[in-house]
């Protein structure tokens, strides 16, 4: 197959690099990005092109992306009247995926979701889950490769909710962790915390380098909580939590 990736960061360049390894054909719009992405681009083995011939000459387009870009690609790639399969692998919010959606009415759209690092092959599983009518089409893309694709619903938003619900409980706790962190040195007792390391029920605060283990991170965790408070109200549940840990990330972003 055919396959474009917008824009691919530590996570994309690694699905598109897997796609590579499976035998597909990886193309990807090198401009206006920065000498990093282009260096991953290169490593994980994808084609540099301009946009319009990327889209015009795609079977799949895969669009994994900061949040908070996601919506504006599925504009320009509906707009560029792309029809074929459009893989939406980005952690939205109901609102947020519907807008994607409407930004693409000729695509066959499979909603996506990655749970896990990016897939290299390590001791923890990438789990690609995917809700849609051509859900098993996509998974079949990624076969053999060290991403393990889950199909989650028959209707796109279910493998956001998935990857929603898991990246709330997992990115929650690192803030909690980071504010326990913040909390104990305002106090001087960060040595105390250290010490319950040893506790099962420890978790995230045995994580290396908190919090400024995360900052590189924080300017994408975000936004990905603004979408995770209007999921949670979407479900009639406590977004506001959402948004409170959200000024963790927005702290530790500047």
């Amino acid at each position: 197959m055919r396959v474009a990736v917008f824009h691919p960061g530590a996570m994309g360049s690694q699905l598109a690099a897997q796609l590579v390894v499976a035998g597909h054909e990886v193309h990807w719009v090198p401009e206006g990005r920065s000498t990093a992405s282009v260096q991953r681009a290169e490593a994980a083995g994808l084609i540099g092109t301009p946009f319009a011939e990327a889209v015009g000459w795609a079977d799949v387009v895969l669009s994994s992306c900061a949040p908070q870009g996601a919506v504006d690609i599925a504009r320009r790639v509906g707009e560029a009247g792309f029809k074929g399969l459009y893989v939406e692998a980005n952690p939205l919010s109901p609102r947020s995926l519907a807008a994607a959606v409407e930004s693409l009415p000729d695509v066959t759209f499979v909603d996506a979701g990655v749970v896990g690092p990016p897939p290299t092959g390590g001791p923890s599983p990438t789990h690609l889950m995917l809700s849609g009518a051509a859900a098993s089409q996509v998974a079949a893309l990624w076969s053999g490769t060290a991403v393990t694709p889950m199909v989650v619903g028959d209707e796109p938003g279910a493998a956001s909710a998935a990857k929603s619900a898991y990246a709330f409980y997992n990115k929650g706790k690192a803030a909690l962790a980071v504010l326990a962190f913040e909390l104990a040195a305002k106090h001087g007792v960060t040595d105390a915390l250290v010490a319950q390391q040893i506790r099962a029920d420890a978790g995230s605060l045995k994580d290396p380098g908190l919090p400024e283990g995360l900052t590189s991170v924080a300017w994408r965790w975000g936004p990905e909580f603004d979408e995770l408070a209007e999921t949670l109200d979407d479900a009639g549940l406590e977004g506001d939590t959402a948004r409170a840990l959200r000024q963790v990330w927005t702290r530790l972003s500047q």
